[in-house]
């Protein structure tokens, strides 16, 4: 039984460490997070740091497909 719960719980932790922000693509300028709805501020801080790189500050933009999880920041200065 308890060999079912630690499978249960590890199947589990790797289904949501799918739903967690990732960097997609970053330049000096630009951007871009895949997230789901529920971390959008996840997808915030990531940005926030690669635009840290260059001395920049991310500022969302928007989406480039509604349809998608993917999110857009500007690296404002």
């Amino acid at each position: 039984m308890r060999m079912c719960v630690t499978l249960a719980a590890a199947v589990l932790l790797l289904a949501l460490s799918g739903c967690a922000a990732k960097v997609v693509s970053s330049s000096a300028r630009t951007v871009v997070v895949s997230a789901g709805d529920a971390h959008v501020q996840e997808a915030q801080d990531l940005a926030d740091k690669e635009c840290a790189k260059h001395s920049r500050h991310a500022r969302m933009i928007a989406r480039p497909n509604p349809n998608s999880d993917q999110f857009a920041f500007d690296c404002a200065q």
